[in-house]
């Protein structure tokens, strides 16, 4: 009796062996698909892995300055890590409106690059600054204007800490503007 059961079982695994390995292929395809798109998802190049959780879309109403924008909800953005020349000075209780060099070209490039657009808003450690307006990275499709800004010469690197993911990028975009003179770095005296 015991050799007729060893036997029924050999027999069944003969008979299932073929479906197996039949399966066997598109089954470890699919864990293999599984495994690359976990390995994928947390690869430092990737979207999700370089964006935080706090990454999220919206739509720009209106630049309100080169490191400022304004979203359709009302919300004011203030970009992380650079600093762009100002339009208007405080005298007194008024603001006037006397630009520095290269402001109007700061707030122009940020027109063009995101008005009417949806961006992507990267938060770093702190969201928010001392005037309530949230702190961001701001991309458009894969560009990073903040780093933009910089590399073309109409924003300095401010560097506040804890907000320092990018400071290395910037520093090193500065350093090429600074260089090669582009922008505020081309005027006569610039540090």
């Amino acid at each position: 009796m015991a050799d007729w059961r060893r036997i029924s079982r050999a027999a069944a695994v003969d008979r299932l062996l073929p479906a197996l390995r039949r399966h066997a292929r598109p089954v470890l395809w699919l864990a293999a698909g599984v495994v690359l798109g976990l390995v994928w998802s947390h690869a430092p190049w990737s979207p999700s892995a370089s964006g935080s959780a706090d990454a999220e879309y919206a739509v720009v109403a209106r630049a309100i300055d080169g490191d400022t924008i304004e979203l359709a909800t009302g919300e004011r953005v203030r970009y992380i890590g650079i600093d762009t020349p100002e339009l208007y000075r405080r005298s007194g209780t008024a603001w006037l409106y006397q630009p520095e060099p290269y402001a109007e070209q700061a707030l122009a490039f940020n027109r063009l690059a995101v008005e009417g657009r949806t961006v992507r808003l990267e938060s770093d450690v702190e969201r928010r600054d001392r005037y309530q307006r949230r702190l961001a990275y701001v991309y458009r499709d894969d560009a990073l204007i903040n780093a933009d800004l910089v590399a073309q010469g109409l924003a300095k690197v401010l560097t506040i800490p804890p907000n320092t993911r990018h400071a290395d990028l910037f520093r090193r975009l500065e350093r090429e503007a600074r260089d090669t003179r582009r922008g505020v770095w081309a005027e006569r005296g610039a540090p």
